[in-house]
């Protein structure tokens, strides 16, 4: 395995499997990991309040990139890539994925809340739909 693509939204289910990706590294030692967060203009408060809107995905963005850089690991800091993209979740987990020759695509079981998945459907179920890579879903 060279390159693996974790897509992260700083939920729990991210993070369970942001701790699952430090168990690849180790058994790979030569691989790449690109971490993913996608900011998604689709949100409907973007097309009200897009200021506040922004705040909070730029103050998202950095916690998970310091949690990334600065604590999840640290040990192989060399060979983990932080990425931002704006776009659709699913189909950006995917273009990246191939953009970045990944091996393997993870991403947590369900992201930030019930609502979301229920009005938009789950992310991780349209990335296994979508993509031709091997995606390990983590609960």
């Amino acid at each position: 395995m060279k390159s693996i693509l974790f897509a992260t939204d700083g939920s729990e289910s991210s993070e369970n499997a942001g701790e699952m990706v430090k168990d690849y590294l180790t058994a790979w030692p030569e691989a790449e990991l690109y971490v993913l967060y996608v900011t998604s203009k689709e949100n409907y408060a973007y097309d009200y309040i897009p200021d506040v809107v922004d705040r909070h995905e730029d103050q998202i963005k950095k916690e998970i990139r310091n949690t990334v850089e600065n604590q999840m690991y640290t040990e192989c800091k060399d060979r983990v890539h932080f990425v931002h993209k704006v776009g659709h979740p699913s189909t950006t987990i995917c273009d990246v994925a191939n953009e970045k020759n990944a091996d393997l695509i993870v991403v947590g079981s369900h992201g930030r809340g019930f609502f979301d998945r229920a009005l938009l459907g789950s992310v991780a179920h349209a990335v296994l739909n979508r993509s031709e890579l091997p995606v390990l879903v983590v609960r």
